[in-house]
């Protein structure tokens, strides 16, 4: 079962994590007023949003920083996806790469309409992660019906970002 739990889980995040966050061009270097140093803590949403970076941070080069991030990890998941389904270790170790991804995303966010919407989506793939990382502990009693229900909410919250910073 936790193989195929990782091969379901690395498929369905790939999915969502490509189809919510490939908005043409990686975005490397775009002046978005990315946070180098600061903490991938996700409770920091409202302090953050009111600062003079929020105001100076531009929709586009919001949506550009987070989803370059993530883009780049989901690549380098998918494209190891078929190696990782036979080492379910390497897989979790490879989701949690991405799940500091997401978090270093998130918090080079500053613009207050685009923050909320990676917030969302890194509460939804950390969900996620979580029920993954439950199954592998203990694929006896996998609950598939929480499982099923953090997939869906990670599409959600991919499809609630795109209505954010549509794909282009």
């Amino acid at each position: 079962m936790p193989r195929k739990t990782i091969a379901v889980a690395t498929a369905a995040l790939a999915v969502a994590l490509l189809a919510g966050c490939s908005a043409g061009g990686s975005g490397a270097s775009d002046d978005d007023g990315a946070a180098a140093g600061s903490s991938a803590s996700s409770a920091s949403a409202a302090p953050e949003s009111a600062t003079p970076e929020a105001a100076s941070q531009s929709k586009e080069a919001a949506c550009t920083v987070f989803q370059s991030k993530v883009e780049d990890a989901a690549k380098d998941l998918q494209e190891q996806s078929t190696e990782l389904q036979a080492d379910p270790a390497a897989a979790l170790a490879k989701l949690d790469e991405l799940d500091q991804s997401v978090a270093e995303g998130v918090s080079s966010v500053q613009n207050a309409e685009v923050k909320p919407k990676a917030e969302a989506f890194q509460a939804a793939y950390r969900d996620l992660l979580a029920q993954v990382k439950a199954i592998t502990q203990d694929p006896a009693s996998a609950d598939t019906t929480a499982f099923s229900a953090s997939v869906q909410g990670l599409e959600a919250a991919s499809n609630d970002f795109r209505t954010v910073c549509p794909l282009s």
